[in-house]
């Protein structure tokens, strides 16, 4: 039940009379000693300070409260309430119809950063705002990457660390989409002995967020999951699914694979990566020639 509190005007004279009038008429018929103890006892002369000072109370609320605003009346309480229920229309529809514009503002090459003195990147300033996804071209998915973690901040960063990193590789992305949250409630006994009637509450709260790329090589693909496995955080877990398109003879081409035919992607031909090398050492190796042919 809601109560107006702008219909409630200030105390009249009148008013104040009436309500000295009922304080005296209530202590004349409740003060009698049979009635309360004699700690609770009050004299005639503590009345009638009380009753002064209850009077002076009064006036001093309404004095207050003249010189408070001007309160609204009934008509223009009902239209500022309308007004607001109108505005209030127009941004939840604006919430839920329509995105907001995205007009990033950075500096120039002619304002410098006061600290570094140097003009600040557009990548930096971006970080300002939630990562930007590319339009997807056909929409076929090519990977899907789930991400779980117990903190909730490390897993916003390492989600939006790898939304950032498939647009500047130029993957076209789905956004950061919040999957369940699941939650767990485990009790056991304190002690196995002397405090097994006690018992021990523990809360688990495991976060989910899914990123899903479309349309992008898979050299591309490759080397995006390369790059957020390199900086991924301890206490995030990463889950990566590929997905390949291939034709329906893929049986009878990987028997007409012959050994020279095994190598790496292009991708790694101009990068210094120990791992890449060893990989390579190893297609060219007789063992893997020997299990090759098998």
């Amino acid at each position: 039940m809601e109560t107006n509190h702008g219909l409630v005007s200030s105390p009249s004279r009148a008013a104040l009379h009436m309500i000295q009038w009922s304080i005296k008429k209530f202590f004349a018929e409740h003060s009698t000693p049979t009635m309360l103890p004699s700690i609770y006892r009050r004299s005639p002369a503590y009345i009638k300070r009380g009753l002064t000072t209850s009077t002076a109370t009064l006036q001093n609320i309404a004095k207050g409260s003249q010189k408070s605003k001007k309160f609204l009346t009934p008509e223009e309480l009902t239209q500022a309430k309308q007004s607001e229920q109108v505005e209030e229309a127009i941004y939840q529809e604006g919430l839920l119809n329509g995105e907001f514009k995205y007009v990033p503002r950075y500096l120039s090459a002619n304002k410098v950063d006061p600290v570094t003195s140097r003009p600040v990147p557009i990548n930096v300033e971006l970080l300002k705002y939630k990562p930007i996804t590319l339009p997807q071209t056909h929409g076929h998915q090519v990977a899907k990457l789930d991400l779980k973690g117990y903190d909730e901040d490390n897993l916003i960063r390492a989600s939006e660390f790898a939304a950032r990193a498939a647009y500047y590789l130029g993957i076209p992305t789905s956004k950061v989409t919040t999957k369940k949250t699941e939650k767990r409630l485990y009790t056991v006994i304190k002690s196995p002995f002397a405090q097994a009637k006690t018992k021990q509450n523990f809360h688990r709260v495991t976060y989910h967020r899914e990123i899903v790329a479309y349309d992008a090589n898979p050299e591309v693909v490759d080397l995006w999951l390369s790059l957020i496995n390199k900086h991924a955080l301890r206490d995030v877990d990463y889950k990566g699914t590929v997905t390949t398109y291939e034709a329906l003879d893929f049986n009878q081409q990987l028997d007409q694979l012959t050994e020279k035919e095994v190598k790496l992607p292009e991708a790694y031909d101009d990068v210094n990566d120990p791992i890449a090398a060893k990989v390579q050492e190893l297609l060219k190796s007789d063992t893997f020639k020997k299990f090759l042919k098998e």
